[in-house]
């Protein structure tokens, strides 16, 4: 594990400092109305966060993994580490990186001044790349140099539009809870297929939810989760709460989130995140050239 040292007190130029697009809009009436934007919200809480960041991009088709791909000249991760660094109140953040990438994403984080990061080297699947963020955390790993925390939050290094509204409601929700997480309605209906390529059934779409990010837990809830997990389920599993609630019978709070929870996935994406950051960066523009009037 691999502190990076502090920088300057936020990320810097180049590139548009960016919100989530109801942040922005509230950030930008906040602004008009009374000049001023409204204070941080507050957690009680010791919180970390762990972001996974080791995919290889392969449904996106390209030679770079997505979350290095520039939106405006920046790298995609970094607009996700400037939304997770300015809530205060998440005191470390550990990015799960691969080997070949560490080189690239310190230079990121050294030119765009990204403060309370610490780097891990990813693993070759998902939940690995979790888990070994989770360790860097653990009292009982001799070589960590951060805090273990009461709750971690989890979070796509590709989900750059996360607020933190959503963030501290999943923490606080995890607290009481065990485990929360993020959830939105299904847009299409989702069908089973048989063996032979043919309907098998499908799913009630009212009754049913899709699961996001973010993602929190009580640390000693999942990281024991993860201690206990099957090799399959570190192979071929993609959900956090599943894994509390199978090995720590730990039942997760589902905490109704945004439509700005969406993640980068494909090429169309980077231009949809692009549009977005555009007009966030001229909507808060325009609010502060009307703030002076």
């Amino acid at each position: 594990m691999e502190p990076e040292p502090p920088g300057a007190s936020g990320p810097a130029e180049p590139g548009p400092r960016v919100r989530g697009v109801r942040g922005a809009a509230h950030a930008a009436s906040a602004s008009v109305l009374s000049g001023a934007e409204a204070e941080p919200q507050r957690c009680a809480l010791a919180v970390a966060a762990v972001l996974p960041a080791g995919g290889s991009g392969e449904r996106m088709g390209v030679p770079t993994p997505k979350q290095f791909c520039p939106i405006l000249e920046r790298p995609l991760i970094s607009y996700t580490l400037q939304a997770m660094e300015r809530v205060c109140w998440i005191k470390d953040i550990v990015v799960a990186v691969t080997r070949e990438n560490m080189e690239a994403m310190r230079g990121i984080i050294q030119r765009y001044q990204h403060r309370r990061i610490s780097l891990v080297e990813a693993g070759v699947t998902r939940h690995r790349s979790i888990f070994n963020g989770l360790k860097a955390l653990a009292e009982d790993q001799p070589h960590s140099k951060l805090s273990k925390p009461e709750v971690v939050i989890i979070h796509d290094a590709v989900r750059p539009f996360v607020e933190e509204d959503i963030l501290l409601k999943v923490a606080t929700a995890a607290k009481e809870h065990g485990a929360a997480g993020a959830i939105q309605p299904l847009v299409s209906t989702v069908i089973s297929p048989s063996a032979d390529g043919c309907l098998d059934h499908s799913l009630e779409r009212a009754r049913h939810r899709a699961s996001e990010m973010p993602q929190a837990f009580l640390y000693d809830v999942i990281y024991a989760a993860y201690q206990q997990c099957s090799d399959y389920d570190l192979e071929f599993g993609t959900e956090c709460l599943q894994l509390a609630l199978k090995y720590c019978h730990v039942k997760a709070k589902l905490v109704e989130g945004s439509p700005d929870l969406w993640k980068v996935t494909y090429k169309r994406d980077l231009y949809a995140a692009e549009s977005i950051i555009k007009g966030t960066f001229g909507l808060l523009t325009l609010s502060s050239c009307v703030s002076k009037m």
